[in-house]
């Protein structure tokens, strides 16, 4: 029997008030997609949903999972987090970099370079979970990829008309041709579902609308048959039931932390007893946006590069 992909897609920091919206995907190729048995084995595991595996004081394991699943996706093990944005993101820099207003801006997000590990995590111990998923099965981690949008990407992307749903989904859509074009078809894509959004069919800008067809579902899913690509599915709770998509949660939540922590060191130098933040809806981002004003309006930081509007 040929092996067949499936693809998990996730993303991370929807909601945030700062950092960027980060979408991620990792790729496993099996002889069939037994969703129930993997999930299982994952969360014997603890490679469950990232809200869980890099809560509070856990951040060591997503980072020592994060880097075992980039390594084993035929990337390479990265360095330093230049390096693992160049790896897991090809052309990110260059594109996000191209985006910024200006040198003082740009500093903000890529002027602080740090050595990986970050957090305390360890790749061998990553690499020995992951051994384990693996067991005497064929299952094999082909592909890990994630795309960023930042503060700024998408404050434009709002003033153009366009929101963060309609930006993640775009995001997910990239990935997805990204996966079938560096590895063919037929491709098995389960997305989280996108916030409030339950009719794809009709928002799906990279295929065309004679190519796509939807299929029957459970309730919280929807499924949809893509004409030379293969079936892709939006479901509710998908990180908590796919494991294909919790791993990316995982890799995504460790893409996102590493970026905020750049942005948090980046004014630490000029605040060294600022507090770093996760950039989401609690008193610590409050306070950090709050300890950073004077700095960013010295340093000539542009607003809408560092705050997000929705």
């Amino acid at each position: 029997m040929a092996n067949m992909l499936v693809m998990g897609v996730d993303e991370n920091g929807l909601g945030p008030r700062l950092g960027p919206l980060v979408a991620t995907s990792v790729a496993l190729q099996v002889p069939r997609y037994a969703r129930s048995t993997l999930c299982d084995r994952g969360l014997a595991l603890g490679l469950t949903d990232s809200k869980e595996t890099g809560g509070f004081g856990r951040m060591g394991f997503t980072e020592s999972v994060a880097l075992a699943l980039v390594k084993r996706g035929g990337i390479g093990l990265p360095v330093s987090v230049d390096g693992f944005l160049h790896q897991v993101s090809p052309g990110t820099r260059s594109r996000l970099r191209e985006r910024c207003p200006d040198e003082p801006t740009a500093g903000q997000c890529w002027a602080v370079n740090f050595p990986l590990p970050v957090f305390g995590g360890d790749v061998s111990y990553g690499e020995e979970l992951l051994d384990q998923l693996v067991g005497r099965s064929s299952l094999r981690i082909v592909d890990v990829q994630s795309r960023i949008a930042c503060a700024g990407v998408l404050n434009a992307k709002l003033a153009a008309g366009k929101n963060k749903l309609a930006v993640d989904l775009e995001l997910f859509e990239d990935l997805i041709c990204a996966v079938h074009d560096r590895h063919g078809s037929p491709l098995l894509a389960v997305c989280g579902m996108i916030g409030g959004i339950r009719d794809y069919a009709s928002r799906l800008a990279r295929f065309e609308p004679d190519r796509v067809g939807e299929l029957s579902g459970r309730r919280g899913q929807r499924r949809y048959m893509v004409d030379g690509v293969g079936e892709v599915r939006f479901e509710v709770d998908a990180d908590a039931r796919h494991l294909p998509v919790a791993l990316a949660s995982i890799v995504g939540k460790y893409v996102r932390e590493i970026c905020m922590r750049r942005i948090g060191e980046f004014y630490q130098q000029g605040i060294p007893e600022l507090k770093l933040a996760s950039g989401y809806h609690d008193p610590v981002t409050t306070r950090f946006i709050d300890a950073t004003e004077s700095s960013r309006r010295q340093l000539g930081i542009v607003s809408d590069c560092f705050r997000r509007q929705a």
